[in-house]
């Protein structure tokens, strides 16, 4: 379904940030996607949570509705669950699953092309 989506675009744009996990800590601002043959551009990869709340502020930018709900980090509604006080900011995504990353983004043959 992503790669037909994909089909007519040059590249797709994520929100992912290093900071959210370590196996995105090596995460690139520019990358390859070697599965969906097409150009994957992670513009916040490098940015700390401190950055975008900063960004946010500065060009007064509404947080998502769904923060003030206890969702911090959103992603499809089947694999997202609310976040209780005290536990990290992505402990709602896959809940009681064994995962750390979605289909969409957990890419093993990701070429990684851009420099810091």
């Amino acid at each position: 379904m992503l790669r037909r989506a994909l089909r007519p675009y040059g590249g797709w744009i994520s929100g992912q940030k290093q900071f959210h996990s370590s196996e995105r800590a090596r995460l690139e601002r520019v990358e390859w996607d070697d599965i969906y043959t097409t150009w994957k551009f992670n513009p916040l990869a490098d940015w700390s949570a401190d950055r975008i709340a900063t960004y946010q502020a500065e060009h007064r930018l509404p947080p998502h509705p769904l923060v003030s709900e206890g969702y911090p980090s959103i992603g499809c509604e089947p694999c997202t669950s609310r976040v209780a006080g005290g536990e990290d900011m992505r402990a709602g995504r896959w809940r009681g699953q064994d995962k750390l990353e979605c289909g969409l983004h957990r890419n093993p043959n990701v070429i990684a092309v851009s420099s810091r």
